[in-house]
């Protein structure tokens, strides 16, 4: 990976204005053939009624850890979709940041597996894990580069968490 890769994958602000994922805020720290790390700084709107990580964000950062693991070098034409995620949520996490680790388990030519963990940094607690699979599903690259008005010169693998499309840089 080149050093010149965007800091985060939300650095697209016209893709991301007012979703989902701008709201997480993560950053991908590591991307690597099978494996990603993602930090995000856990705010008040990110934490449940009595002060912990919400179980919805919590989920959610297993879910694209997941997906951003097992989506490395995959061709700019697919993007993943989650068919299936089991969460086993295991201590609360009460840390200022979250790291969410993704590690790809075995890729078939339509559908990859991955598990991810969640940590509480501060603590080197262990908060939550989970295993899931995705689909892999085609899409028109020509139609991403002008809608987010990306530099066709630079090369990008299209993700889908949920119903919200965001973009890896691959470097």
């Amino acid at each position: 990976m080149k050093d010149d890769r965007p800091s985060s994958i939300l650095d697209n602000p016209t893709l991301y204005e007012g979703t989902y994922l701008e709201f997480l805020g993560f950053k991908l720290i590591t991307w690597k053939e099978g494996y990603t790390k993602l930090e995000m700084p856990v705010r008040g709107e990110h934490r449940n009624t009595v002060g912990y990580l919400h179980g919805g964000v919590i989920a959610s950062l297993l879910d694209i850890a997941g997906a951003v693991a097992g989506s490395f070098g995959v061709s700019e034409e697919f993007v993943s979709v989650t068919i299936n995620l089991n969460c086993n949520y295991m201590s609360p996490h009460k840390a200022k940041t979250v790291i969410a680790e993704g590690e790809l388990i075995r890729r078939t030519t339509s559908l990859f597996f991955a598990q991810a963990k969640i940590w509480d940094p501060e603590n080197s607690r262990l908060c939550a894990t989970a295993i899931g699979t995705s689909r892999f599903r085609s899409i028109g690259f020509r139609s991403a580069i002008v809608a987010g008005n990306i530099n066709s010169t630079q090369f990008y693998s299209i993700l889908c968490c949920r119903s919200n499309y965001f973009l890896c840089y691959l470097g």
